[in-house]
């Protein structure tokens, strides 16, 4: 005979695992990683000892100001930050790079790396009033599929360098 005490434990795992399997399902869905959230290239971490998935640190480090990046299933990208600047070297406290690109790295089925670079677009450089490092962009690449595990970098013109990286 079932008790009430082990109808309502029943009833609360139930409900524990349908809310789990619905917010697995919107996650699904939306097929959108976001971040509000970037980090600079600590100086630890630059060259070569910065090296995340093919992708080194800047030359320099670097600091970021608020920054956003979604990235789609379908390969668009919006990314929105401010304030990328050196926080050390000769140039620290300004950007003087006006064209940076956007990384997505995934791992693929067989858990290699799969680096796909943005076309360059413009960044604003420092001026005498102001530090530069803003960019607002909306691009689109080309993902592989499945893409696993998707880092964002904010790097140089070309890809190979990063500036910022997504993180907590």
């Amino acid at each position: 005979m079932l008790t009430k005490r082990t109808i309502a434990s029943s009833v609360a795992i139930a409900a524990v695992a349908l809310a789990g399997l619905t917010t697995t399902t919107l996650a699904k869905d939306s097929g959108r990683v976001r971040s509000d959230k970037m980090v600079g290239v600590p100086a630890t971490m630059t060259g070569a000892a910065g090296n995340i998935r093919g992708i080194v640190g800047g030359g320099f480090p670097w600091t970021i100001g608020e920054a956003e990046i979604s990235v789609s299933a379908s390969g668009d990208i919006h990314a929105e930050f401010d304030d990328l600047v050196f926080s050390a070297g000769p140039n620290s406290g300004k950007n003087p790079i006006g064209s940076m690109a956007v990384v997505v790295s995934c791992l693929d089925a067989d858990n290699h790396p799969v680096n796909v670079t943005s076309a360059p677009f413009p960044v604003t450089v420092a001026s005498a009033t102001d530090p530069g490092g803003d960019a607002d962009v909306e691009t689109r690449v080309t993902l592989p599929s499945p893409c696993f595990a998707p880092i964002a970098f904010i790097t140089n013109a070309t890809g190979v360098a990063w500036f910022a990286v997504d993180g907590l």
